[in-house]
């Protein structure tokens, strides 16, 4: 399947055959995930396919009974890591530094003055925003990957954030950032619809 077609055949499934994902297909998806680009080249994301069905469950109930999440027979926990943009921009500003490409004064108008000296990444929050960006390309990666292998998956962003990180013991760096169900789709949605080219160019 070319790119348009996995574009135009992708929709958000939210019923699922019992039949697994296949190793390779799952892998062929994160693959695709890891070649997304992403802002300073800090690759901020960090991902768990889950197929454990009492694992899976603990995620079910975090989504407060989202049923499409126990049913898909994998689920791939996608977490921004603050952390690595963190370090990312960090290693990125200093080389353009290096090569007088800005200044530090370029870096204060910035509000990043501090983030060439300091080696601890004590206010991670910041950086939040432009990591969960980042991640959510490499989750659009997944899901035409997925698409293009003729499986299913719909972003799931409604969900306990808490339970997920206590679940899976996540550090304070990493945040959950959506659920994608993988499987193969037990239903066969219509487009939804969509503006006219007209609509969105100005």
């Amino acid at each position: 399947m070319d790119l348009m077609q996995a574009i135009k055949s992708r929709r958000a499934i939210r019923k699922f055959k019992t039949d697994a994902v296949p190793q390779d297909a799952l892998d062929q998806i994160i693959e695709a995930a890891r070649l997304a680009p992403s802002g300073v080249n800090s690759q901020p994301w960090k991902f768990k396919v889950v197929t454990d069905p009492a694992v899976k469950e603990q995620v079910f109930l975090a989504t407060r009974n989202q049923n499409h999440v126990r049913q898909a027979p994998a689920v791939i926990i996608i977490c921004a890591d603050t952390m690595s943009y963190h370090k990312g921009l960090r290693e990125r500003f200093k080389e353009l530094l290096d090569n007088g490409i800005i200044t530090q004064d370029d870096l204060n108008g910035m509000g990043l003055g501090d983030l060439i000296t300091s080696e601890e990444a004590a206010d991670l929050e910041k950086f939040a925003p432009s990591a969960i960006f980042n991640t959510a390309i490499a989750t659009e990666h997944m899901a035409l990957m997925a698409a293009a292998l003729g499986l299913g998956t719909c972003w799931v962003h409604l969900f306990d954030k808490a339970a997920i990180s206590k679940l899976f013991n996540l550090p304070p760096w990493l945040i959950p950032v959506t659920l994608l169900p993988v499987g193969y789709a037990d239903e066969d949605p219509e487009p939804r619809p969509r503006k006219p080219v007209g609509e969105i160019m100005f």
